[in-house]
């Protein structure tokens, strides 16, 4: 069995509240079931946040391969409009 250290706390009123709205036999071991589970939990929080880190850099590489493409589409787009542009001028009897 663990080695319990007795500790003298000063908790906020609600947050005994919540503490004793837990299932539990007393309030120690309803505090230690939160802080139990809460540590547990936290390498999940973790791996999840690695996760979501890692779709951001993706979607971000994916924007900024369809910025490029937008803008190769934009540059197109003006060079066409110049292109035509010039033929109009050169040729008066299209106008």
């Amino acid at each position: 069995m663990e080695k319990v250290i007795q500790k003298s706390v000063r908790i906020p009123s609600d947050l005994v509240e919540f503490v004793d709205s837990q299932p539990g036999a007393d309030f120690s071991k309803k505090l230690i079931g939160i802080l139990t589970e809460y540590k547990n939990g936290e390498l999940e929080r973790k791996l999840m946040l690695q996760r979501y880190d890692e779709q951001i850099a993706e979607r971000s590489k994916r924007l900024d391969t369809l910025m490029q493409k937008v803008n190769s589409a934009s540059m197109i787009a003006r060079r066409l409009d110049a292109f035509f542009d010039e033929l109009d001028a050169a040729n008066p009897y299209c106008q």
